[in-house]
């Protein structure tokens, strides 16, 4: 079995700014050197990432359940599926030590068991396992669960310290 990267996961409602975090978060771990993979849950819309009338589209359309279509320097996967898999497919897939991936940063995924970074609404606070921190607007009253950090949304640097420290346990880039 391979050896899982390290993930952690960044939740909240919709709206509520995970994409705009995870993307922070993303940039500021790159820029220390980390190879990083995201993995998105979206299970509110049937996802296409082949346009009407491309050779994948019509490999889709003729019944192909994977379609992977590679150029010189990326290639997309789409798969088919009848019941969705779990995360942990899709983290042991992102594990892949070909990949060469330092840590996995999931968006969505609330009821995981992995570790989350919570962007709490102003209507619903939910209780939520594993909570690393909560990241909230500046504005906001602080909250405080035990165990988790309350940091500013903004505080990216403070929250990449946290990410280094307790989901990384500081292990440095791989390459």
């Amino acid at each position: 079995m391979t050896r899982r990267v390290p993930a952690f996961a960044v939740v909240g409602y919709k709206n509520s700014g995970k994409t705009t975090l995870v993307a922070k978060l993303v940039a500021g771990l790159t820029q220390l050197g980390y190879r990083v993979g995201t993995c998105k849950h979206d299970g509110a819309h049937e996802l296409r990432l082949d346009a009407e009338g491309t050779d994948s589209s019509k490999h889709r359309g003729a019944g192909a359940d994977v379609v992977l279509v590679a150029g010189r320097t990326e290639a997309f996967w789409q798969r088919t599926y009848r019941e969705e898999p779990p995360l942990d497919a899709w983290l042991e897939q992102l594990s892949d030590p070909a990949l060469g991936l330092d840590v996995i940063v999931v968006e969505g995924w609330k009821r995981s068991d992995l570790s989350k970074i919570v962007l709490p609404s102003a209507e619903k606070l939910e209780q939520l396992s594993n909570v690393l921190a909560y990241a909230v607007e500046s504005s906001r009253p602080p909250i405080a669960d035990e165990g988790a950090g309350v940091y500013d949304r903004e505080d990216v640097e403070g929250l990449i310290h946290m990410i280094l420290a307790r989901v990384l346990r500081n292990a440095p880039p791989s390459h």
